[in-house]
């Protein structure tokens, strides 16, 4: 049973990516490449960016014959990295999961429920750990010393690893869930969220300043490891060749992962069957109903859909945010704004260009509309069994985008051009321009949408994150203002300036908005009905 259940698991990631649709239809060629090719930069950048960490430590530690922790604190990133990435995907995949009632209805062990959702979770936290100690082991290999049995050492340090993350993340995970369980799950997304970021870029920020703690006082952070972190130690030092210590590290990681899992699996059925208390039952009261028209019901049950998502909420509104706190910092910046634009004279002309610039970069994370109909997943019939156009479906859906998008675009034009001290050509500009990008990217997240539709996923995770019509939506909208800013700077910027530009680009983003209005209402109503 367990050996059936991981089938499927592994079956539904490899079908994510290999195929599309409800005919289970295989992707193109093309876009398996594409995958490849994203994943693979991904990947790339974080190895570098470890390689590039662990180069400038490797010599030095070992000139001071602390090579063990060399090993700690690649062991140690490595697992802040896994537990970062584990604990919302275990959350997600041990306790809200779409499956959970169906597989708990059948004659199945909660257990190998339990261990079918744990070991492919495993698999992706070792890739996770593999981005940072594998390129910290290959740049020891080459500036230090290459040994096969280091490298054996090395790799059983990173499994252990990988154990002892899945401990810390199923710990935060379980009382993650039994938080949001009492809370609005968006808010608390949200929240973290906005938690999250700041603490990122203050590190991000501060990474040279932690890096030369690391490379001038190695000794006292040797002296706090081997002192309150023993397992780390431990890690380092078998990692350096001490089998001792490399038995002690995986014993610890071993006990705690099956303590882990015993723990699990005595409460998993509580806590996957654990709901949302969303407070005290109203009454319904007939005579308090009120009728709306089939538009604005489509678009109040979009907007429900989009603050009761914490995923959905998390990952395209979060651009929304940004976008309306960004007069205030422009406010609160503005000497700092002035005195930079006064260094570089030639950037005062364009003034509009740059706004509009930012507010398309943060234009192209608020892809509200793709998602939308892979949303509606098992539900979709109640929508195709209602009396009801379909497109009236997809325009609700569509409104649903503008109306959160492109007022908040709007205003944040109009206030940065006030702030900045553009002309009136200018400030109109920088309000009509984002606004037509909003509504363009609304009509490209529809199109992408359907085109890409899957509705037979596990959590709204893949619709939002993972599939082919986000990336599409989302770098053609960043990169259409990246091209046209590249074409206006190296051949037009001589015979026009930025307000002719602009005025340009809006008819522009006017014609491919009416060209894709026109195919969503034939060939995206015809996709619909097939669904």
């Amino acid at each position: 049973m367990l050996k059936t259940l991981l089938s499927i698991r592994f079956k539904s990631f490899a079908a994510a990516l290999l195929h599309r649709g409800k005919n289970d239809k295989k992707h193109s060629r093309g876009t398996i490449l594409l995958y490849v090719i994203l994943y693979g930069y991904l990947g790339a950048v974080m190895c570098g960016l470890s390689a590039l960490l662990f180069y400038a430590l490797a010599q030095p530690y070992h000139a001071l014959g602390l090579d063990w922790l060399y090993f700690s604190m690649a062991g140690l990133f490595s697992l802040c990295l896994s537990v970062l990435t584990g604990i919302f995907a275990t959350q997600n995949q041990l306790y809200d999961a779409k499956d959970n009632a169906l597989l708990l209805s059948m004659p199945i062990p909660p257990r190998y429920i339990l261990l079918s959702r744990l070991i492919p979770l495993l698999v992706t936290e070792f890739f996770s750990a593999c981005l940072v100690m594998v390129p910290a082991i290959v740049v020891y290999a080459v500036t230090v010393d290459f040994s096969v049995l280091g490298i054996l050492l090395q790799t059983v340090g990173i499994v252990a690893i990988t154990l002892l993350a899945k401990v810390i993340a199923g710990i935060l995970a379980w009382l993650l869930h039994l938080l949001l369980s009492k809370l609005n799950k968006s808010a608390a997304s949200v929240l973290f969220v906005l938690v999250f970021l700041p603490l990122y870029w203050l590190f991000y920020n501060n990474i040279s300043d932690i890096l030369n703690v690391f490379t001038q006082n190695p000794e006292a952070i040797a002296d706090a490891l081997n002192g309150w972190v023993w397992p780390i130690y431990a890690m380092g030092s078998g990692c350096a060749g001490n089998f001792v210590h490399m038995l002690a590290f995986i014993a610890i990681a071993g006990g705690l992962f099956a303590l882990l899992c015993w723990v699990l699996s005595a409460t998993f059925l509580r806590l996957a069957t654990l709901t949302q208390r969303s407070g005290k039952r109203k009454k319904l009261e007939l005579n308090n109903l009120r009728t709306r028209s089939a538009l604005s019901a489509i678009i109040r049950k979009e907007l429900r859909k989009f603050v009761s998502s914490p995923v959905y909420l998390t990952n395209m509104g979060l651009g929304i945010l940004l976008i309306a706190i960004l007069p205030i910092l422009a406010l609160v910046f503005r000497d700092k704004l002035t005195q930079t634009l006064a260094m570089l004279p030639f950037l005062e002309a364009y003034k509009p260009l740059l706004i509009c610039a930012v507010l398309s970069f943060l234009i192209s994370t608020m892809n509200i509309s793709t998602p939308s109909v892979s949303l509606e997943g098992k539900n979709l019939w109640i929508l195709r069994s209602l009396p009801l156009p379909s497109f009236t479906v997809l325009n609700g859906k569509l409104l649903t985008h503008i109306v959160l998008t492109v007022p908040v675009c709007a205003v944040c034009g109009l206030l940065l051009s006030l702030i900045l001290g553009c002309s009136i050509p200018q400030i109109l500009l920088c309000t009509i321009a984002p606004s037509l990008l909003c509504l363009a990217n609304g009509l490209l997240g529809m199109l992408t949408g359907l085109k890409w539709a899957r509705l037979d996923y596990i959590n709204d995770t893949y619709p939002c994150k993972q599939s082919a019509s986000v990336a599409v939506s989302m770098f053609a909208t960043m990169g259409f203002p990246l091209i046209m800013g590249i074409c206006y700077v190296y051949l037009l910027a001589a015979h026009m300036g930025p307000e002719l530009f602009l005025t340009l680009i809006c008819g522009l983003l006017l014609l491919l908005s009416g060209w894709m209005y026109r195919a969503l209402r034939t060939w995206g109503v015809a996709k619909f009905e097939t669904l």
